[in-house]
């Protein structure tokens, strides 16, 4: 099952609330570069911004999906459930 899209994407260098969910980091031409999920957004996009050694920095990130997700666990299965769906370059080694 596709993200729960809101109307659009939000930017990948933008303003975030500080909250629990499920992402997804893509480019310019749609395709999905990672999947992760973090108890706090806010401070997880800063952290992908400053790494760019990352290797989806390669992949010119520019939209994030996010779905809000309280539950540790239902966060854990939801990133699962987008990674095999999506199959993101920049999370290889999880699915393998």
């Amino acid at each position: 099952m596709p993200f729960k899209k809101q109307e659009q994407p939000y930017t990948f260098v933008g303003n975030w609330y500080e909250v629990p969910c499920v992402y997804g980091i893509m480019n310019a031409q749609g395709q999905m570069l990672y999947i992760g999920k973090t108890d706090n957004i806010k401070r997880r996009m800063e952290q992908h911004q400053n790494d760019t050694v990352h290797l989806m920095h390669r992949y010119a990130p520019m939209y994030v999906w996010a779905e809000v997700i309280q539950s540790e666990i239902e966060r854990t299965v939801r990133e699962r459930q987008l990674i095999l769906e999506y199959n993101p370059p920049c999370n290889q080694i999880l699915t393998r």
